[in-house]
């Protein structure tokens, strides 16, 4: 068996990375062809997948792969001790009235996640699906958001992404590094029992409450920002079980 890892035809940072990280594994990462199929001789050989949420799921059904991501309501049942603000889930029909909220889908990307003043601002809302099942969210302000690879309930690497209010992937403090491993570790003892093995957690600094959950992402579709590739790599792998 080659242990395949299917990366999307999508050319990007994060891929490019990835790819470089397998070089010195027994991984092989190939991108196959656009038209996001996998030749039947290879499907046998694949064991993961990295990509576009979309494209997962299908190569997944062509090479028999589960993946591995939280319940869609996940978030909505943890306790506002770790995520500091109010959350609900539910079809997008029941939020349209609400304003000034955060506003995301809780599986595939319909739109655009954010802060709308309306419901109704979304682009090409008069096109969505009412059906379409969402998160909101009081609004916040985060000071800082960090994103962790985490196997077996062990972060195995992680990268902030913004800090006050624009793109950072600078270190964090001694002291942030501190504050945030005890404050994952106090997560994942109550928690660890509700998630995969292997996923990607967002955490994060709300100005004047402190650290929080931001949220969970399955790791096969999950951005690296300057996480070590290698480490995320092996995530990804586990992220997904061959059946």
């Amino acid at each position: 068996m080659r242990n395949i890892i299917a990366l999307s035809p999508m050319y990007t940072e994060d891929s490019n990375n990835l790819k470089k990280a397998s070089l010195n594994s027994s991984y092989r990462l190939s991108r196959f062809n656009a038209q996001w199929n996998v030749p039947e001789e290879f499907r046998e050989d694949v064991i993961a997948v990295y990509g576009e949420d979309i494209y997962a799921e299908i190569v997944a059904e062509q090479c028999h792969l589960t993946l591995l991501k939280p319940a869609d309501d996940w978030l909505a049942h943890i306790s506002e001790d770790f995520i500091k603000r109010k959350i609900s889930y539910g079809r997008l029909k029941n939020f349209t009235d609400q304003k000034n909220i955060f506003i995301k889908c809780s599986d595939f990307k319909s739109f655009k996640a954010g802060v709308y003043q309306k419901v109704t601002d979304i682009k090409g809302f008069e096109s969505l699906d009412l059906e379409t099942t969402v998160f909101t969210s009081e609004v916040v302000d985060w000071d800082l958001e960090v994103r962790c690879f985490v196997l077996n309930n062990k972060i195995k690497t992680y990268s902030s992404y913004w800090r006050n209010n624009t793109y950072d992937t600078d270190s964090l403090s001694e002291q942030e590094q501190k504050n945030m491993s005890s404050f994952f570790d106090s997560f994942i003892k109550k928690y660890s029992s509700t998630l995969p093995d292997a996923i990607v957690l967002d955490f994060g600094i709300i100005r004047g409450k402190g650290w929080a959950l931001i949220e969970a992402n399955p790791a096969w579709c999950s951005g690296l920002y300057s996480c070590d590739a290698e480490k995320a790599l092996e995530v990804v792998v586990k992220s997904c079980i061959k059946n």
